[in-house]
């Protein structure tokens, strides 16, 4: 009977592959464990016995991403045989922890076996640079800035950075309080090492009230077996009025802002020296009242107080704004502050003074 099978694995395999192959597979999963970048592709392997009584073969094998190559034994499989799939894995540019699928087909009718690989790459430090630039002790980050962009006031939005562990410590994640519109959520909060994980930032426009350039500092914490931290992150988002609300009619009778003089000029400022003053008007040239919101220095808070305000302003008629604008921390040379007014002019939510100067030595 071996010699039938033998002589009929070479004339035509088909024939004696049976519909459904009786293999036992030694291993279905293979862990590479964690391993440095530098030190190139990794290769595993599994393996199946043909416990069946009849010859059976590998029809094919399928990697679900271009990062895992994989061979394996060609050819019949006799009854009592041990064929291997071997799997490499190429690490270049992809630290952290990683899981992937390999698709095993067999016998006559492909039956479907998937095998999982999984393991940890230690990042080189080239690519953790290039990928994570921002470093906080055991920590880096792709960016510190959850950047929501601009939107019409009444949406939400939602946006991520990705972080990824460079310690040898498993490290707790954390943060602080959250203004109501502002929810923050994280894929683990324990990162082991060499592990990545994303953060993400959910932001309702509405359930914060306010237009125009807005900044949400955030605090986030670390904790391990060798100590704390935390890593500073911002969150900006441009949120504009939504004009689709007003009928045509309602715009043309809308407030309107005008700012003059739209550069204010301070001259040589002196490195670490008290705030200057700074001082500009408006005019509502719309045919309804005009409000002023708020008065900031987007990215910037705290660089300008506010001493005087004219919050309304009726058509026709001119306001004032005066403050206090501390520019001596600014680094040495020319600068430009821009100073943002928000109103609830629809057109013209985010009207902009530009203060400029040269910080001197």
């Amino acid at each position: 009977m071996s010699n039938l099978r033998f002589s009929c694995a070479a004339l035509a395999l088909t024939a004696c592959l049976v519909a459904a192959a009786n293999i036992r597979w030694l291993a279905t999963e293979y862990d590479f464990g964690s391993f440095k970048e530098a030190e190139g592709p990794r290769t595993g392997m599994v393996r199946f016995v043909n416990d069946g009584p009849d010859a059976t073969m590998i029809q094919r094998v399928k990697s679900t991403c271009g990062c895992t190559v994989a061979r394996y034994t060609d050819g019949i499989i006799a009854p009592g045989d041990t064929a291997t799939v071997w799997m490499e894995y190429n690490p270049t540019g992809r630290p952290g922890r990683f899981e992937k699928t390999v698709k095993v087909y067999t016998g006559e009718n492909g039956d479907l076996t998937s095998i999982r690989i999984k393991g940890t790459v230690i990042g080189a430090p080239a690519t953790l640079h290039a990928s994570y630039p921002d470093e906080f002790g055991p920590l880096r980050f792709s960016s510190t800035q959850l950047r929501l962009g601009s939107f019409n006031y009444g949406l939400s939005r939602h946006e991520y950075i990705y972080g990824y562990n460079q310690s040898a410590d498993t490290l707790h994640i954390s943060w602080g309080k959250l203004p109501p519109s502002l929810s923050l959520g994280v894929s683990t909060k324990s990162v082991a090492p060499g592990d990545l994980f994303t953060l993400s930032a959910y932001f309702n426009s509405r359930d914060q009230g306010e237009i125009g350039s807005l900044e949400f500092p955030i605090e986030l914490s670390y904790t391990s077996a060798a100590g704390s931290g935390t890593v500073p992150l911002t969150v900006t988002a441009n949120v504009r009025p939504d004009t689709s609300r007003y009928t045509e009619e309602e715009l043309r009778q809308a407030p309107s802002i005008l700012l003059y003089p739209t550069v204010i000029e301070l001259g040589s400022v002196k490195r670490g020296s008290r705030p200057v003053e700074v001082r500009f008007a408006f005019t509502n040239e719309g045919k309804t009242p005009l409000h002023v919101q708020r008065v900031h220095v987007p990215g910037a808070a705290g660089m300008l107080e506010v001493k005087s305000l004219s919050r309304t302003v009726n058509p026709g008629k001119t306001g004032e704004i005066k403050g206090r604008l501390d520019v001596g921390s600014l680094a040495s040379g020319p600068f430009a502050v821009e100073i943002e007014v928000v109103s609830d002019d629809p057109l013209h939510p985010a009207a902009k003074v530009r203060a400029i100067g040269v910080i001197a030595e």
